[in-house]
């Protein structure tokens, strides 16, 4: 049985390991400098991190960041809403097709009025046919596409930025 949590900042490392085991296609621009921020950000508690995991194994997980961090390529597409940017979304390669990635996104949606953010941002490779579906699953809807060569070194090298807004709640 798949169990969706937060992540603790003692299994970051382990999420790192983790993320370059079966984040890395071509696709996804994952550099080690960038990856290590991402990571700080979640244990200076600027970012959190949700996991799935199978029998205490991780199987998925995410990293969001909170609205005060919103990266500033990315204010463009908020229409001045309190946004979250989801930076990572991972899912096993023997678990994939099973709704987990989609889950992750959905928690993360769930979890947007206690950040009272409005808005959530992800970005994808153009081409990459497997994250298309999971952010579609979540309900996120394409807001730009454009040409992206300094992230994107494969196929189209296009960068598709979609967005959700959500009524805050709680």
């Amino acid at each position: 049985m798949i169990r969706y949590r937060r992540a603790q900042v003692d299994e970051l490392e382990s999420l790192k390991s983790f993320l370059f085991e079966h984040g890395t296609n071509p696709w996804n621009n994952l550099p080690i400098d960038g990856v290590d921020n991402e990571f700080s950000l979640v244990a200076q508690g600027q970012a959190s991190a949700l996991v799935a995991t199978d029998n205490n194994q991780h199987v998925g997980f995410v990293i969001f960041y909170h609205p005060e961090i919103l990266p500033s390529q990315y204010h463009q597409f908020s229409d001045s809403n309190t946004t979250i940017y989801i930076a990572e979304a991972a899912v096993h390669k023997n678990y994939g097709g099973q709704g987990i990635g989609s889950k992750l996104l959905l928690l993360v949606i769930e979890s947007a009025p206690d950040f009272e953010a409005s808005m959530l941002i992800i970005d994808r490779h153009e081409q990459n046919a497997a994250s298309a579906g999971m952010m579609r699953k979540a309900g996120f809807t394409e807001l730009r596409t454009f040409i992206d060569e300094p992230r994107r070194h494969y196929g189209s090298k296009k960068t598709t930025v979609l967005g959700i807004t959500v009524t805050k709640q709680r």
